[in-house]
């Protein structure tokens, strides 16, 4: 597999990578005369970016999504919730006819992140991306691993915790998202301002 990386307009930053890139610790948004060196080393392919083509097959893949789901919520250009309940098969079946039929539809590979809480589903796509044994689709909705799940995920890869949030949870001595889940909700409000 060739690596491959997606620049911004004008060329001028990384806006989408490939895993193999990833592996190389180039981060999104760096700015891509400052990683030269690195992408031609490796040869990684470097391709302009077509929003118009992104904004096509976002809306084909988001099509296919509601055809699964009465209640979708586009939460981006290349994510979406679905409310599974009352699906009447095992989610985790679900969501494997879920993948391959916007595979089969779309040529688009996706992941499928099942859990209890959109939150919870955003950890569970996140190691459904990266876990060869979860092969994509991942339900945590109740689920007996649910508390290796949350150790697997650090603390500033929560949706909502950003840089700076991670940094104080840390010097707090929460590293993960299962620490987070057991910290003190009365501590996490007074922190942060959370209501």
């Amino acid at each position: 597999c060739r690596p491959v990386v997606v620049l911004s307009n004008n060329d001028g930053c990384i806006v989408s990578r490939s895993n193999e890139v990833k592996a190389l610790g180039i981060g999104m948004g760096k700015a891509a005369f400052e990683v030269r060196d690195i992408l031609t080393r490796h040869h990684v392919e470097a391709f302009s970016s077509n929003y118009t083509l992104y904004a096509d097959m976002s809306g084909r893949v988001m099509q296919t999504l509601a055809d699964f789901s009465p209640a979708m919520e586009v939460y981006s250009i290349d994510e979406a919730f679905l409310d599974l309940s009352g699906i009447g098969r095992p989610p985790a079946d679900y969501g494997r006819q879920i993948q391959h039929t916007v595979r089969q539809w779309t040529g688009i590979p996706v992941s499928v992140g099942i859990a209890p809480t959109k939150t919870l589903a955003k950890l569970a796509n996140k190691i459904a991306k990266k876990s060869p044994k979860a092969a994509g689709v991942l339900n945590l909705a109740d689920s007996p691993f649910m508390a290796q799940a949350l150790q697997r995920i650090a603390v500033q890869d929560v949706w909502g915790v950003g840089l700076r949030i991670a940094r104080k949870l840390n010097a707090a001595g929460i590293m993960n998202a299962l620490d987070l889940s057991k910290a003190d909700i009365g501590w996490i409000r007074g922190q942060f301002g959370v209501q």
